[in-house]
């Protein structure tokens, strides 16, 4: 290694480690923490994170309602779960369920401004809201970090972040965003404004921050890698490529690799549950076993099984034993990688079409979905492109205020009108009884015929339903 490559990675680790006390993060000392878990024996593995399930039970009945409820129901105490066998027992966290005991789900001994409140959809299309702990995205962003360094990259180094802006981000200057992305060793892509221009400009700017990985969504990561493509322009440098947030599909894999000369690592998680699950090396997708308990639901007895998912992290409102409504097998198998987490394969996934408006940008349907979070009045909504000028919104109404209903539509509308200033988009809202799922049985918050309902990398089409 040469000097000035040497001296590279300490100086970005002292600005991430600077950038981390001034948020008052923990990160870095959690990541020391946990980075040798995944080669302890699986033995080893199981035994810990049984031990770590047991105190979130036993933390879960003495300070959340709902499970101290949930016990005494079922005439037991959370001392009574001494096996895996007891706790397949216990019964499904559902999103109805979470819906009608909110408050009921959440710690009693935090006040409820400490926490962040998120939100996320799923099959029913109906948005689900939750909430979260610094500290529960601290070690978040921990189990990301270690992710990465299966590719070589050390904490440090340049992250490119193709990632949804937000009006925190929207409102800063430009001397500001670049002093942010620049302590935080993260440069952030924003994919809700990603035409062709848009892409030339983030080409310039990996010239400048010299990134050593790529994070994100994987439909824009695959569009990026395809616009270089095209004009025969390579990244060089670039250590490992991992995408997340929706499926990844196997053109998309072949024209990252090829562009950006590495290995895609491929990681599964969900807003409600993070960090679940990521490829290794050797191209096999092992479970984050200090982050998550992952089961079957086993009363599907063909096709891919529903994945129970209990997060070991997030104490504050614990999803124990909850249904995600993504699919797919475990494996007894072993890797060869070294690493000793168990594996699983995905079968089904959330997946979001990428809308392009009259001026020809392509904005992902990320933006849209996140419009319409946290309506007072509405069940579930769709947004559906039927051509780059005509959006139909689809709201399916419920109890609530509507006057705070009919904002958060016109809201919506001014913001996707934002977007093209220069076209006229026109946005059709329809009030219906219900919206049909996919085919393939999952709901859709996007969908564009635009595109065909597809990715298109270099001329394959990649069917995202």
């Amino acid at each position: 290694m040469r000097p000035s490559e040497d001296r590279g990675p300490f100086l970005g680790r002292a600005l991430l480690a600077l950038a981390c006390r001034l948020r008052g993060s923990d990160t870095l000392r959690v990541l020391k923490e946990i980075e040798g878990a995944p080669s302890c024996s699986l033995e080893e593995v199981r035994e810990k994170q049984f031990r770590d399930l047991r105190a979130l039970l036993t933390h879960a009945e003495s300070r959340v309602p709902y499970y101290r409820n949930l016990f005494g129901s079922l005439g037991a105490r959370s001392q009574d779960i001494r096996t895996w066998d007891d706790f397949a027992r216990l019964p499904i966290l559902t999103k109805d369920i979470i819906r009608e005991n909110q408050r009921d789900l959440i710690r009693e001994d935090v006040p409820l401004e400490k926490l962040q409140p998120h939100f996320s959809g799923g099959s029913t299309g109906v948005p689900l809201k939750f909430f979260r702990s610094s500290d529960y995205m601290v070690a978040s962003d921990a189990g990301t970090y270690r992710n990465l360094e299966q590719c070589g990259w050390h904490p440090g180094e340049m992250i490119a972040f193709f990632w949804g802006g937000n009006e925190k981000l929207y409102a800063m200057s430009r001397v500001e965003f670049e002093l942010r992305q620049f302590l935080r060793r993260t440069y952030q892509f924003d994919p809700f404004y990603s035409g062709e221009a848009e892409m030339a400009e983030w080409a310039k700017h990996f010239l400048r921050v010299r990134p050593r990985v790529i994070l994100g969504y994987a439909s824009t990561i695959a569009r990026f890698a395809g616009f270089l493509d095209a004009r025969r322009q390579s990244i060089e440098r670039i250590k490992g490529v991992f995408t997340t947030a929706e499926k990844l599909y196997q053109p998309q894999r072949e024209v990252i690799e090829r562009v950006f000369g590495c290995k895609v690592f491929d990681c599964y998680g969900s807003s409600e549950v993070q960090n679940i699950a990521a490829e290794c090396a050797a191209g096999r997708m092992h479970i984050n076993a200090d982050f998550v308990v992952l089961e079957e639901n086993k009363a599907l007895d063909h096709g891919p099984r529903p994945f129970l998912l209990t997060s070991l992290r997030n104490w504050s409102m614990p999803f124990i034993r909850y249904r995600n409504d993504d699919g797919g097998y475990l494996s007894e198998e072993t890797c060869s990688c070294g690493n000793h987490f168990p594996l699983m394969r995905l079968e089904i996934a959330r997946t979001s079409d990428n809308f392009v408006l009259p001026d020809g940008r392509v904005v992902h349907g990320e933006f849209f979905t996140h419009l319409m979070y946290g309506s007072d009045g509405i069940v579930n909504f769709q947004f559906h492109q039927t051509a780059t000028e005509e959006i139909i919104l689809s709201i399916v109404p419920g109890p609530g205020d509507s006057k705070a209903r009919q904002e958060k539509i016109q809201e919506s509308i001014r913001q996707i009108r934002a977007l093209c200033p220069s076209h006229e988009i026109r946005v059709v809202v329809r009030e219906v009884a219900a919206i049909p799922l996919s085919s393939a049985g999952k709901y859709r918050f996007t969908k564009s015929d635009v595109s065909n309902a597809a990715t298109t990398v270099r001329g394959e089409a990649v069917s995202t339903s």
